[in-house]
């Protein structure tokens, strides 16, 4: 299970403020923190790395029931369960739980490719996972991380090789996180402030204290599910100038 934040505390923005979604055609090195605006860049990986990711995932047995926010309830439910794989955690990159080391290796790759290409190292590294949303599966409000953490920075890429606009799925960003689902339609018409499509091949970069919850994928999605990969952390550096090498071009050494 990973760590996600109900502090209810509110992002320094309002519903008159929308949260601006800059759609970028390639990665750039980040100047300064926090992040402003959240960033939106298609077609990450090329479609060789991107379907074989994809399979991986799939026809893995890495995934279990582990992705839940828990609600204090008497009943002992909670106020969301998705399926899970959390793959490393903290500042040592440990692999999570029993996963294997070799169920990780490519995910460890992307987490360095991210750091070549937008000039970051991790100082305070929190996690890395999957999640995967069926029909009725609707994501909780929460943030990343706690709001003193300026310098943080969530990611998340979406890589599924096919989905239908019409399954939704959407990525909602607020101003306001929410205890639960109860009252999730009117959080969304008060307090909403940015929404994302998803789509395959999709990368997102944007400050983890913003709340922000996914949506469940729609009825005539069937049996299809949304997946998400989230590689965070509560706070970064930037690069020294020739310090990360080009991802790409070095498979060997990819922790």
């Amino acid at each position: 299970m990973h760590n996600i934040y109900l502090n209810q505390q509110v992002y320094p923005t309002t519903q008159r403020d929308k949260m601006e979604i800059v759609y970028i055609d390639e990665p750039f090195k980040i100047q300064d923190f926090p992040l402003k605006k959240v960033y939106v860049l298609d077609n990450w990986l090329t479609q060789p790395l991107h379907h074989f990711y994809d399979k991986q995932i799939t026809t893995s047995n890495i995934w279990s029931k582990t992705n839940q926010v828990n609600s204090g309830s008497s009943t002992g439910l909670p106020h969301h369960s998705f399926w899970g794989a959390g793959f490393f955690r903290g500042e040592n990159l440990e692999s999570d739980g029993d996963m294997e080391m070799s169920d990780t290796w490519f995910t460890r790759f992307l987490n360095r490719r991210l750091q070549t290409e937008f000039g970051f190292k991790w100082v305070r590294f929190q996690y890395a996972g999957l999640n995967s949303q069926t029909q009725g599966l609707q994501g909780t409000t929460h943030s990343d991380c706690d709001q003193s953490d300026e310098w943080n920075l969530s990611f998340l890429y979406y890589p599924n090789r096919y989905w239908n606009p019409h399954w939704g799925g959407k990525l909602r960003l607020y101003d306001k996180e929410q205890q639960g689902l109860d009252g999730r339609e009117e959080h969304i018409k008060n307090h909403q402030i940015g929404e994302i499509e998803f789509k395959p091949n999709r990368l997102l970069m944007f400050d983890g204290r913003i709340p922000h919850g996914a949506d469940a994928p729609e009825p005539s999605a069937r049996y299809m599910d949304r997946r998400s990969l989230v590689i965070r952390g509560d706070e970064v550096r930037l690069e020294e100038q020739g310090e990360n090498y080009y991802a790409n071009d070095r498979l060997s050494n990819i922790q």
